[in-house]
């Protein structure tokens, strides 16, 4: 009994250092190698992988150079995912892929700065581009002093704010790829993406005689609204006519136009409107729209 305490003593002595205490030795690991050269070597059917002396890890690559080398011919690539977080919780040198569909190059990689992602677009930056042309007379009265007069009109009532609607769409993409972030029923544009945007609209009235009378004006209004639709921007132009042209034949194509670059939100609503008082005869002006609507133009383009 006593040479059996005495041989579990001396078991327990040796064994426990060395389960809490830790053991440390020179040897290296092998999965699938025999005789490893490096710290870890790790046998595949294309070939090893490896953890060097220093650190680093070479796939399919001997004597590896950067901390992860892949540098091994035609399938040495990596896969990034995408990620929630923002740019500082990533860290600076941070990598991520972001997929795109809406855009023509598809998807892009963007790294922190550790305080923002910035995005390199292999194929430039993605870029909105819409144009459109005006050939209906349609405009929609949404401020007037009398309510009945709200709605939908053919021509621009004067001394009223009227929405431009029904336009002839041309182009509406994004990087060469079809999307609808324009409605040329309504006139109505919606930024997919927070940016700057240079925008750009013209509208010409049938010619007439444009009489003498106070504060004769036309005004090329550009309308930004936030997705709850409350006013952010309005931005205008005003062209006044302050002689009279005179009888028949004098008459002069009276018109506007407005150019902007506008910052908007994701979701920010972008739309043309007018508002005219010129000594015309009657209350209604036409819209010019001999030419295919040649003087009726609107043109928005992500900046």
């Amino acid at each position: 009994m006593m040479k059996k305490q005495i041989k579990t003593q001396y078991v327990a002595r040796i064994f426990f250092p060395l389960l809490f205490g830790g053991i440390v030795a020179k040897a290296q690991i092998g999965i699938g190698v025999a005789s490893p050269v490096n710290p870890v070597e790790v046998n595949t059917s294309a070939g090893k992988i490896i953890i060097d002396n220093t650190g680093r890890i070479g796939v399919l690559v001997a004597s590896p150079k950067v901390a992860i080398d892949l540098r091994s011919g035609a399938n040495g690539s990596i896969a990034i995912g995408n990620t929630d977080k923002t740019a500082a919780e990533a860290g600076a040198g941070a990598l991520r892929y972001v997929p795109s569909p809406a855009i023509g190059v598809k998807g892009y990689l963007e790294f922190s700065d550790g305080t923002q992602w910035v995005s390199f677009f292999p194929k430039g930056k993605p870029r909105i581009i819409v144009m459109a042309s005006k050939t209906s007379q349609d405009t929609y009265v949404f401020e007037s002093s009398t309510p009945s007069e709200i709605g939908t009109k053919s021509g621009i009532v004067q001394r009223r704010s009227s929405y431009l609607t029904n336009w002839t769409e041309k182009f509406d993409t994004d990087s060469g790829v079809p999307t609808n972030n324009f409605d040329p029923t309504t006139g109505e544009f919606i930024a997919p993406r927070t940016g700057v945007y240079f925008a750009t609209f013209t509208f010409a009235l049938q010619s007439s005689q444009v009489n003498t009378g106070a504060n004769n004006q036309t005004e090329a209004i550009w309308e930004v609204r936030n997705p709850a639709g409350t006013i952010t921007q309005r931005v205008k132009t005003n062209n006044g006519y302050s002689s009279d042209t005179g009888g028949s034949p004098n008459a002069v194509p009276v018109g506007s136009a407005c150019t902007v670059s506008v910052y908007m939100n994701k979701g920010d609503k972008l739309r043309p409107f007018t508002w005219i008082t010129v000594a015309f005869d009657g209350t209604i002006s036409q819209f010019d729209t001999s030419s295919g609507g040649i003087y009726n133009a609107l043109t928005i383009v992500e900046q």
